[in-house]
């Protein structure tokens, strides 16, 4: 599997290399000749896909299946999750306007408003860039593929803001489930639970796991609340598969009322 997908792949590629150089130093070559390649490239990605559904069902769980797909495809781990958190967040789209579901007895904390200020100018600037891009570029190929590509990258904002939403943090009889978005998930049982406090927001937008197992979730470079467990725990992240927690940073739009659900269920 892994010497047919590699085969498929740089034939495509190399493919689509000599169309480009042939339309740069042809005028009557069409644009369109571009895209032929393409359905080779796509036939040696839905060969991909298709084992990476497969091993998903096997183990459970993208976190835990990728590794399997990374081994059997010779393609890097980390490419793998960058792939499934973009379907994931083109997925979120058929929920965009949905609220969380509510369960009895489970105590749900979002944390996703700070993002709405941000996502909403860039759908401005989006529109504008859209607006300018029609009238500047003469060429309807250029235009049509620089406006795809525009939606696209709006559209995945849109996704990953959405799984922002929809996943907020839960208050079980059981403990607590802290998620971000379609990557990370840590099922806290209250026994493990040693510590709930408030924090400042730090620095850096990136998730952190240290080898120390101490997790940052920021959204927006922000968070707010610090867990810490004893024992560790548990955890699923889509980018390292299972990890051991031992203390995790978050962050919820309502810091004290999180804070006081914990202490009170705790």
């Amino acid at each position: 599997m892994k010497t047919m997908f590699r085969t498929l792949l740089v034939l495509g590629i190399i493919s689509e290399i000599a169309v480009v150089t042939l339309s740069a130093t042809s005028s009557s070559l069409s644009g369109w000749w571009l895209l032929a390649p393409v359905s080779v490239i796509a036939v040696a990605f839905l060969l991909l896909f298709a084992g990476m559904v497969m091993d998903r069902r096997k183990k459970g769980s993208w976190s835990l299946s990728l590794s399997d797909t990374a081994e059997r495809f010779g393609v890097p781990r980390l490419a793998l999750a960058l792939l499934v958190s973009e379907i994931s967040s083109l997925w979120s789209l058929t929920k965009i306007f949905t609220r969380p579901s509510s369960t009895a007895g489970v105590d749900a904390h979002p944390g996703y408003k700070n993002l709405r200020t941000v996502v909403t100018v860039i759908v401005g600037l989006v529109i504008v860039e859209i607006t300018v891009i029609h009238l500047a570029v003469p060429s309807q190929f250029w235009r049509i593929l620089l406006l795809v590509l525009s939606i696209y990258a709006l559209l995945l904002l849109i996704g990953f803001y959405t799984s922002i939403k929809v996943n907020p943090h839960l208050l079980t009889p059981r403990g607590l489930e802290i998620r971000r978005g379609h990557r990370f998930v840590c099922e806290i049982p209250w026994e493990n639970l040693a510590r709930a406090q408030k924090v400042g927001p730090g620095q850096g937008g990136d998730i952190i796991i240290n080898e120390d197992g101490e997790v940052r979730l920021p959204v927006l470079s922000e968070v707010n609340v610090r867990l810490e467990l004893e024992p560790p725990v548990l955890a699923q992240d889509l980018h390292k598969g299972r990890v051991d927690v031992t203390a995790v940073e978050i962050y919820c739009d309502d810091r004290n009322s999180f804070l006081d659900s914990v202490a009170e269920a705790w």
